[in-house]
């Protein structure tokens, strides 16, 4: 043991436990099922090293450490005021602080494992360990059973040799001959048996920026005694991964956003095409111009703060589901640096936020065209830095942000993963605060949520007030839609407002989107916009939808193999259980766990074989239940 220390969390620890340090290739904050998260990436990758916890809460502060050997937890130590717990009882007290927002996960790699144990002989997890499976079985029950004759060992180095390992070492003994060869054939195998699942993991691993380090760690594991290096080298691989997916995951949105747009241009182009067809009329008309009349007019950015003009606290529709978001932004606009800073606005998509931040940057100008505003999205301030990196230009890059009177900042969601920006956006926030500038921030998720975001910022982020925007009711639909058509300057009825408001509940960017089809086919066609226009158009693009879900659909159908997973992205499980009833079709051999009523699933979906969990706290005695509880099912 050690004098007392200070840990992680802030407090400091009676009885400071002592273990090698290692490397550091990953931190987490904790979290329901964080630590079980951490376990489950590590088994993944055969990993050899510890995990350690640290948090400080009314108990006082703890430090947990889990060894992990190839992935599997074995041995187990924690401390928790002057009592230290071991083994079982250490793995415990482990998850259970794991649990707690304010406990921080560390990942550590290339440390002796051995003397942890020999340091610490009764933090044992007592567990029955399944020994892994040989991909080279023959050759092993060869090598058990009786020394290997030379010309059979020759076909077994061969073999090796033909998989891609290093067997030059190996070759030499085997030709010594006699009880050497054989326990050398021996050693290797088991060394392969150890090193196979890793090359499998480096093979599965295609992100181009990790190829090179991937490439590398190939290279170590042709020689199979390199296995605690390559799982090191493996972990540190997938922690890298994990944050380069989390941070693509924006950009994917926006993507899959462009795409959504383009499609529906597409098919509103398709419906006019056909119809003018069908009256005999010429169809003379480009898709470009069917998806210019959709988007609508316009918005135009100022040059100077990238602030989209059109977007102002008198454009914004103020309802019960953005009133506070509303009012907070409104205040933050009247009096920048006194009101809350930071403001942290969050929503999901197409509900508002960035019309909020714009809205407080122009009102800010409105009342002192001298303030220093910058309006700028999470990835264009990434950009902006790793390009002023790249020309040695951080000075102009610095001087630009951090002087700053007002810095709005959106979709920081998409700092995860990022930890070079992180850095950077954490001393420019500190420098802007400070100086008792103003920071306004938005996301789809409150900082606690976003992944892999460091502590620091999301602790600085949440200092200030965070202001959720809901889906809009009826009614705020409702005044949405009739000033998006007083702007269209497009006479719109009641009836047809009403019916747009009722189609579209969860998206104002869908809602206007919707109204924009009807208005654009008005006009590209030559009608007058009504109630029955809406409904033919509505309905068509909703048929259009239907049928190309069809065909993606019997498509998929096509793909469903066993002992494979799918993940069916839509809002009701209507097509995931069309796809289990076609699986489930040849053989009967289905399970399938739902909140709904089985009876009516089998009724609705023709599902007539297959077993059925119903997720209930009910009781029955026709249908088998299982409560909602993630260890029971």
């Amino acid at each position: 043991m050690a004098p007392p220390a200070s840990s992680a969390a802030g407090t400091t620890l009676a009885i400071e436990l002592v273990l090698p340090e290692g490397k550091l290739v990953r931190t987490t904050p904790g979290g329901t099922d964080a630590l079980k998260k951490v376990l489950v990436d590590l088994k993944r990758y055969s990993f050899t090293g510890y995990l350690q916890t640290d948090v400080s809460g009314d108990q006082g502060a703890a430090r947990g450490y889990v060894v992990v050997v190839e992935g599997n937890p074995e041995l187990a130590l924690h401390v928790r005021g002057d009592k230290v717990t071991e083994a079982k009882p250490a793995l415990q007290a482990v998850m259970e602080d794991s649990y707690s927002e304010r406990c921080a996960i560390e990942v550590h790699a290339k440390v002796d494992v051995e003397a942890i144990r020999a340091a610490y002989p009764r933090a044992a997890i007592d567990r029955a360990v399944r020994p892994m499976k040989s991909t080279l079985k023959p050759i092993a029950t060869r090598v058990a059973k009786v020394a290997v004759p030379a010309p059979d060992a020759d076909a077994i180095v061969a073999r090796w040799r033909e998989a891609g390992y290093d067997v030059s070492a190996l070759t030499e003994n085997v030709k010594a001959g006699g009880s050497n060869a054989a326990r050398a054939l021996k050693a290797f195998e088991a060394a392969v048996t150890r090193m196979e699942p890793l090359r499998a993991q480096l093979a599965g691993i295609t992100e181009p920026a990790l190829l090179g380090r991937v490439a590398a760690l190939r290279e170590a594991a042709r020689n199979p005694a390199n296995h605690q290096a390559v799982s090191e080298g493996l972990a540190e691989v997938g922690a890298e991964l994990a944050r380069l997916q989390a941070a693509e995951t924006p950009a994917v949105e926006g993507e899959d956003r462009e795409a959504q747009l383009q499609d529906r241009a597409r098919q509103v182009f398709e419906m006019i095409v056909k119809a003018r067809a069908a009256e005999g009329r010429p169809t003379d008309i480009s898709e470009v111009q069917v998806a210019r009349a959709i988007e609508g007019k316009p918005t135009t950015r100022d040059e100077r703060t990238n602030l989209i003009r059109q977007y102002t606290f008198e454009t914004y529709i103020v309802g019960p589901s953005n009133r506070f978001a509303h009012a907070a932004s409104a205040a933050v606009a009247k009096s920048p640096h006194n009101a809350y800073n930071p403001l942290f606005i969050t929503s999901g998509p197409g509900l508002g936020k960035t019309h909020l931040l714009n809205a407080i940057g122009n009102s800010i100008l409105g009342e002192n065209n001298g303030s220093k505003v910058v309006y700028v999205t999470a990835e264009g301030f990434s950009n902006e830095f790793k390009e002023a990196q790249a020309n040695n230009r951080l000075q102009e890059f610095r001087e630009k942000f951090r002087t700053l009177d007002v810095a709005l900042v959106d979709d920081a969601h998409f700092l995860s993963g990022k930890g070079d920006v992180q850095e950077e956006l954490f001393h420019t926030f500190n420098d802007l605060y400070n100086a008792n500038k103003q920071i306004v921030l938005t996301s789809d998720r409150p900082p606690k949520e976003i992944p892999d975001l460091e502590d620091r910022l999301v602790s600085r982020f949440e200092s200030g007030l965070i202001a959720d925007i809901q889906s809009p009711e009826y009614d705020t639909r409702v005044a949405i839609l009739r000033r998006r058509a007083q702007d269209a300057g497009v006479p719109v009825d009641e009836e047809l407002i009403a019916y747009i408001a009722r189609r579209v509940e969860n998206n104002i960017r869908e809602l206007g989107g919707a109204l924009n089809r009807v208005v654009a086919f008005s006009s590209l066609m030559g009608q007058p916009v009504s109630l029955d226009l809406a409904r033919q158009v509505l309905r068509d693009l909703s048929e259009l939808d239907t049928g190309r879900a069809g065909a993606k659909l019997a498509a998929a159908e096509k793909g469903i193999q066993a002992g494979h997973c799918y993940l069916v992205e839509e809002d009701r499980p209507e097509h995931a259980f069309s796809l289990l009833t076609a699986a489930a079709r040849d053989d009967g051999r289905a399970l399938l766990i739902t909140r709904s009523n089985p009876k009516r699933v089998r009724e609705k979906h023709d599902l007539k074989v297959g077993r059925i969990l119903w997720l209930t706290e009910r009781e029955s005695s026709t249908v088998e239940t299982i409560p909602p509880s993630l260890e029971r099912i």
